[in-house]
């Protein structure tokens, strides 16, 4: 038989970590999401050391009236031309102000109203920015909780102990 590890594993989800993101806060920092103005640019996403963008966006923001405001955004997947319309949304906070929203593209598998959210993402293989809930996305670090958890029960079953006992003497420095 195997050794540890060696079992049947669960399937990975798609990381956020893995997307393209767009963020509501970027747009609105560079100047590109204004009340009252109509904006047009663009920006790339580069990995570190390389002087080129692995991957470039297109957009254009009409925030000329904040109730019917939008953004489009136009790029390439695999060579094809993706051209689309984000809605935008305003909501006003208590300590006052104005936030922005962006309103998810996805359709809801629930029917419901679609999500108002902070960042958007494009997963490997998709054509559409959306949201982290829409795309059922989870972050590396939820993944990798439980990693040793096969581990820390093996150990604890063989000092006759608990898994959180174990868990914690690692934890402190103890080696086994």
């Amino acid at each position: 038989m195997g050794g540890y590890g060696s079992g049947w594993q669960r399937s990975k989800k798609t990381t956020v970590e893995d997307c393209l993101v767009l963020s509501i806060d970027t747009f609105v920092r560079r100047q590109a999401l204004v009340p009252g103005a109509h904006t047009r640019g663009g920006w790339g996403w580069w990995r570190e050391g390389e002087r080129d963008p692995f991957a470039s966006i297109g957009y254009e923001v009409d925030a000329a009236d904040p109730a019917h405001a939008w953004l489009r955004l136009e790029y390439r997947v695999n060579s094809t031309p993706v051209d689309y319309r984000v809605q935008l949304a305003t909501t006003r906070p208590t300590y006052g102000g104005q936030r922005w929203w962006f309103v998810c593209p996805l359709q809801r598998r629930d029917g419901a109203l679609p999500r108002r959210v902070i960042k958007l993402y494009l997963p490997p293989g998709e054509r559409y920015f959306g949201s982290r809930a829409g795309y059922g996305l989870t972050y590396t670090s939820c993944q990798e909780s439980g990693q040793f958890r096969g581990l820390f029960r093996h150990l604890a079953a063989e000092m006759g102990t608990d898994e959180n006992a174990v868990r914690a003497a690692l934890s402190n420095g103890w080696r086994p």
